[in-house]
């Protein structure tokens, strides 16, 4: 009984912590349809903006994702993690943390935000740290900016 149950903890350990991921990628895609202009009465293009999106860091590093708008895109932002072994500093470039721009209160829901500088641009965006936060698509700002099922799945480690 007592090797069974040491089997069963084991078992439920491995597959557990194999679930458990530093980061994600996860492929999203515009699925607003298209709409007619009512003076043509033309039916305009889809948007079908699709992006690879990743939130979340690696073992020894952290990530912060948001989306420039003067850029267009998605861009992120890498600093090192606090959790390096001591063994492991001297093989690793220390990157520091961001300094951000500033904040700015939402009138909305009450949260302060914090505004940080676009890597390539030095534009501001958001830091966006759950796929639930992607909703309205950046490009067409509709409410269909969704997971793309077809697509595969990244984890990081």
């Amino acid at each position: 009984m007592r090797r069974r149950t040491v089997r069963i903890t084991l078992a439920v350990c491995l597959l557990t912590g194999a679930a458990v991921y530093a980061g994600r990628g996860m492929s999203m895609k515009c699925h607003a349809k298209p709409e007619k202009d009512p003076t043509t009465g033309r039916t305009a293009k889809p948007c079908g903006y699709e992006a690879m999106v990743t939130i979340g860091g690696g073992m020894f590093s952290e990530r912060m994702t948001g989306y420039c708008r003067a850029c267009k895109k998605f861009v992120h932002l890498s600093w090192t993690g606090k959790n390096i072994p001591p063994q492991m500093k001297d093989r690793i470039k220390i990157r520091p943390h961001p300094v951000p721009l500033g904040e700015v209160w939402d009138a909305q829901t009450g949260k302060v935000l914090t505004i940080h500088a676009c890597p390539t641009c030095k534009g501001p965006f958001l830091e966006i740290k759950k796929f639930d936060e992607l909703k309205h698509c950046p490009v067409c700002n509709k409410p269909h900016f969704a997971i793309d099922k077809s697509k595969p799945r990244i984890a990081i480690d």
